[in-house]
């Protein structure tokens, strides 16, 4: 592991910086001066004519630039993004001294957040034509072509969806259950061997949040477009459970205008036909069936139960109960895995003619079980990026194209997570949690409401607690927070758990 120093004149960049050295090395330190590997220092002047950029490396190796950015002078700017500029700026100098001593390229070049899709439409809203904006992501922001191609083309196809969308409310109810905990999770995830005596109180608390926003939501009268169910596994709940949280989500939100009902059902054995039949009863248009892999060793070895059997009866009663749109996940990279492997699992959800597809490039967390100093060595990095371009040069043949895409930190080969979908059946929820162009109202364990500036586009969080029992115990809490949020104090005593 290489240590790393940052300087920078120009003030609040120093997270900015460890942003654009830990994408190029994920495994980087940051340390005190006298104590680095390599030294990288930048200085920032600016004029009329742009932004002056000179920096160095020092130390293990060695590396000099100097570079004007005019960019900032296109009329179409104004003063109030000079420091945006400034920034992308500051993560070109990084990346071009760090790419003189190291061969290697990052195909999201400066880009390091989640959500690279956020660039297009920022530029989109100031007057930038589509093509405009692919030269300047390879240009100025330095995206290998088929990225900068592949982002104008998401960002086009979403243009639609976003178009008032400042105006509705998305809801999410976070389930956080499993039947195991899958070795790469990250997510609010707690298995049921060991926390499923939480469950009853969990829901009984979730439906208290049901009933106390649910009766605010009404009061605000916007639109909910689009409500998600995700976790955790939310299946993973028996019938009598899974019915009873369907009757309170109808009883008390505000679903009537709903133009899409996902479910997550990652895992096939938590399926069966009477509870998709359930979900079709209570108006779920689009459940997700998420195998992420068909080799039954790898499926041992992440932590599933599951078999090829469970997933083919899964899709079967999935196109039974006539629940409209299917989506299914696999994840590229996994550790023992090869493109063999990856092209085998892409051919089976082909063969399910699910209309979503969407595929994962793996991205080894902290807070996952695996850790990655141990599985990196079984991870083929070098055959992910060739792999990535036949999978969706396979999926373009057989009609998908992609409609949203995010990326994550300490993911491998640098990637992205791509969704692609049959034509006409793009995932509302998808595009606008992940746009951020819509306020989210989060339900449950885990879940994240974000309160969206309709004038701004500024976002501002609340959390639920992952725990079950740490959200049972504040629920009262939580709730009242959001009531606030929503419309001011205006339930004075929203009442108590049943």
């Amino acid at each position: 592991m290489a240590s790393y120093f940052l300087a920078c004149n120009w003030p609040d960049n120093q997270q900015n910086m460890e942003n654009m050295v830990t994408a190029f090395d994920p495994e980087a330190v940051l340390c005190a001066d006298g104590e680095a590997d390599y030294r990288i220092m930048l200085n920032l002047s600016s004029d009329e004519r742009g932004i002056l950029c000179r920096g160095e490396l020092k130390g293990l190796a060695e590396a000099e630039i100097a570079f004007r950015d005019a960019e900032i002078t296109d009329p179409r700017y104004s003063p109030e993004h000079f420091q945006q500029r400034c920034k992308e700026v500051v993560r070109r100098g990084v990346l071009t001294l760090l790419k003189q001593c190291r061969d290697m390229e990052l195909p999201w070049g400066i880009l390091t957040g989640v959500r690279p899709t956020k660039i297009f439409h920022y530029l989109r809203d100031l007057g930038f034509s589509p093509l405009e904006i692919r030269e300047r992501l390879e240009t100025v922001y330095l995206l290998a072509p088929e990225k900068a191609a592949l982002l104008t083309e998401v960002g086009e196809r979403q243009r639609p969806w976003l178009a008032g969308a400042e105006e509705k409310l998305c809801i999410y109810i976070g389930i956080p259950f499993c039947p195991t905990k899958c070795q790469y999770c990250s997510f609010a995830s707690y298995p049921l061997a060991s926390h499923g005596h939480l469950l009853d109180g969990f829901l009984s608390a979730l439906i208290y949040e049901l009933e106390v926003i649910g009766e605010a939501l009404r009061k605000v009268k916007k639109p909910v477009v689009a409500l998600y169910i995700g976790g955790g596994t939310p299946t993973v709940l028996n019938h009598e459970q899974l019915r009873r949280l369907m009757q309170e989500i109808h009883h008390h939100l505000p679903v009537a205008g709903l133009q899409e009902f996902t479910v997550e059902a990652g895992r096939p054995d938590t399926l069966d036909r009477e509870k998709l039949a359930l979900l079709k009863e209570y108006g779920v248009t689009r459940i997700s069936v998420n195998p992420q892999t068909t080799n039954p060793r790898t499926l041992k070895l992440i932590g599933r139960q599951h078999t090829l059997a469970d997933l083919d009866r899964a899709v079967q009663f999935v196109r039974e109960v006539q629940i409209p749109c299917l989506n299914m996940d696999m994840i590229v990279g996994l550790p023992g895995e090869t493109e063999e492997d990856w092209e085998n699992t892409l051919e089976r959800l082909l063969a399910a003619e699910a209309e979503n597809i969407t595929i994962h490039t793996l991205a080894p967390k902290r807070a996952a079980v695996w850790d990655y100093s141990q599985i990196k060595q079984e991870i083929k990095t070098d055959q992910i990026a060739r792999s990535l371009k036949r999978i969706h040069t396979r999926l373009r043949s057989k009609g998908y194209y992609p409609y949203y895409l995010y990326r994550q930190r300490r993911i491998v080969a640098g990637e992205e997570n791509t969704g692609y979908t049959a034509n006409g059946w793009e995932g509302i929820y998808n595009i606008l949690m992940m746009e951020e162009r819509a306020t989210i109202i989060g339900l449950g364990g885990g879940a994240v409401s974000k309160w969206l500036n309709p004038v701004t586009f500024e976002l501002s969080r609340t959390p639920n607690p992952k725990c079950p029992a740490t959200y049972q115990q504040r629920i009262k809490e939580i709730v009242g927070e959001k009531v606030n949020k929503l419309f001011g104090s205006l339930i004075d005593n929203p009442g108590r758990i049943r």
